[in-house]
């Protein structure tokens, strides 16, 4: 049975022993109701928008309450609790908050990228190196790579520590490569994206 929520609001202002929330739910395709919760600690609530939605939502409740068991761990011990339509949309709703938080991480990773050197463990933690130049005002000069080529060698590889990566997409795999970089040491660079010139009317300075 397909489950889903769409069309979700969620309110951190308002989130404080559960997350705020309110959504429309889908089953099977189709707008079966509305689900939410206040935020003050009580139950995910829902219901159905017609006899249609009514129907269709207790089927997704025999559905859920034929899933495995629902695990999560406090203060280091694991526990489970059984599957409901309730807890399957918590679930659905704190997958969509993982997913936003993960786009607005790597977001914030490609914009630090522009002008820095971004050293990290991809979707988790960065820290940068700033450059004097953007790296695609770097990679249209003829001196660029090298430069980005020398500031790796020196500065970036032997401080790499295990499970970290280069996480820019805007520097080529052949830059990097020429570094002494293998594989696992950076994230896969964007060969085929179009590098953007630098704007012809701001004053430059030689490299």
């Amino acid at each position: 049975m397909k489950i889903q929520l769409k069309n979700i609001h969620f309110s951190e202002q308002l989130s404080q022993e559960t997350n705020a929330f309110s959504a429309n739910l889908y089953i099977n395709d189709i707008k079966a109701g509305a689900a939410s919760n206040h935020g003050y600690g009580g139950a995910t609530g829902y219901l159905p928008f017609d006899d249609e939605g009514m129907k269709l939502i207790q089927e997704a409740e025999t559905h859920c309450k034929s899933l495995p068991p629902g695990t999560f761990t406090v203060d280091g011990k694991d526990y489970t609790i059984d599957m409901s339509l309730e807890h399957y949309i918590d679930n659905l709703l704190n997958d969509h908050l993982r997913q936003k938080d993960l786009q607005q991480f790597r977001k914030k990773v490609e914009r630090a990228g522009e002008r820095s050197i971004v050293i990290g463990v991809p979707d988790q933690s960065f820290k940068t190196l700033g450059l004097k130049f953007p790296v695609n005002m770097l990679l249209i000069h003829p001196k660029g790579p090298d430069i980005l080529k020398d500031i790796l060698i020196k500065r970036i590889v032997p401080n790499l520590k295990e499970g970290e990566q280069i996480m820019n997409t805007n520097i080529p795999g052949k830059i990097l490569q020429s570094a002494g970089m293998n594989a696992t040491q950076y994230v896969t660079p964007s060969e085929t994206k179009p590098i953007k010139k630098a704007n012809q009317k701001r004053k430059g300075h030689g490299l």
